[in-house]
């Protein structure tokens, strides 16, 4: 089947081995996903307004393949099967049901790791996609192998998050009031307001201009282009799946292997958010696995967010330096983060 690359996708590799794509009938819905590569399977999440073709250069750098090294032998590029998804409701997807909660898109997960066939699998969620991930690791425990929880949009877990959320909404209906269906210029409305929050960059003025955490630097035009495209899946599925809250009992109880993380390139709030989490699911005593990823060095000795050593304690979030709030704009150490905790190594000697 054919598939929708972009060739100005500005991180994707030259030459990297093709997906394999298809429709898959779930919950009522025909979702599209890409799988590339050999090795345990990693499902990505991205938000609502994210496709698969924006996570492409991050699923090219984890995905394991086979390829020939002159012509009799062949060397083999450890990693994952990678699958990554156009949600309900987005790009290639079909639309019933949508827009939905975080429940119906952590089911769709579920269900398209069974028609492929391959689950358990470890979880990489950002964002909004964070919010899924976590719903599908309380949801289909049995699914999942490991769930890394990027800067989920659990804005009502922390003060500061909440006074954003509610300035973010304020923007959009106050916007949508006066421009109906406006949906690229209520998302326009919602980056001016980060941009300007002091309580997402204490650094920040009301008119110094500054790109915020949904702006795409400069020469990153081709993701701001694309993000203005899936502008309506921000407004009226992102933007209110970051209304929802954890079960925070249910995140305590949980037994499977759940670890938050934050950019060093992010804004504060969604460090305070990481930590949050992370905090709550630690007090109870719940098993939150707080070993490293395999291979790494301990938490004692780890540095943390390093791409060869990123684990930070377990009463800790993990800190992935170099990464942005949008994770596909700095996709580099945020394959080698993936990579570390995810990926076993092969024993030395």
């Amino acid at each position: 089947m054919a598939r929708d690359e972009s060739p100005g996708n500005p991180f994707a590799i030259p030459g990297a081995p093709a997906p394999t794509v298809g429709w898959h009938h779930v919950n009522g819905c025909r979702l599209y996903a890409e799988v590339r590569g050999a090795g345990p399977p990693l499902l990505i999440i991205g938000a609502a307004s994210d496709d698969a073709e924006m996570f492409r250069p991050i699923a090219e750098r984890l995905a394991g393949f086979t390829f020939a090294a002159g012509s009799a032998e062949s060397v083999g590029v450890s990693g994952f099967t990678v699958v990554t998804l156009d949600p309900r409701g987005t790009g290639r997807s079909s639309r019933e049901g949508w827009p939905c909660d975080s429940r119906a898109h952590a089911d769709d997960a579920a269900g398209l790791l069974n028609d492929l066939g391959l689950a358990p699998a470890a979880i990489f969620g950002a964002s909004a996609g964070g919010i899924v991930a976590v719903r599908l690791a309380l949801r289909h425990p049995e699914l999942v192998r490991q769930v890394l929880v990027y800067e989920p949009g659990f804005f009502r877990a922390t003060d500061a998050g909440t006074a954003l959320l509610t300035r973010a909404t304020g923007a959009v209906r106050d916007h949508l009031r006066n421009h109906p269906d406006d949906w690229t210029g209520a998302l326009a409305a919602v980056a001016r307001v980060a941009a300007r929050d002091r309580d997402v960059d204490p650094d920040t003025s009301d008119d110094d201009g500054g790109p915020g955490p949904l702006d795409a630097p400069r020469g990153l035009e081709w993701y701001a282009e694309r993000g203005a495209a899936l502008a309506e899946n921000f407004i009226r599925d992102d933007l209110p799946r970051t209304r929802e809250s954890v079960d925070s009992v249910a995140l305590r109880a949980s037994g499977t292997d759940i670890r938050f993380a934050f950019g060093t390139g992010s804004a504060p709030v969604f460090r305070e958010i990481a930590e949050t989490l992370t905090h709550a699911r630690q007090r109870a005593g719940a098993s939150a696995t707080g070993t490293v990823a395999p291979g790494t060095a301990a938490p004692d000795t780890a540095a943390p967010g390093r791409p060869d050593s990123p684990g930070a304690g377990p009463d800790q979030p993990d800190a992935i330096v170099g990464a942005a709030h949008l994770p596909y704009l700095t996709p580099v150490p945020i394959a080698g983060y993936i990579r570390a905790r995810c990926l076993p190594r092969a024993p030395v000697g």
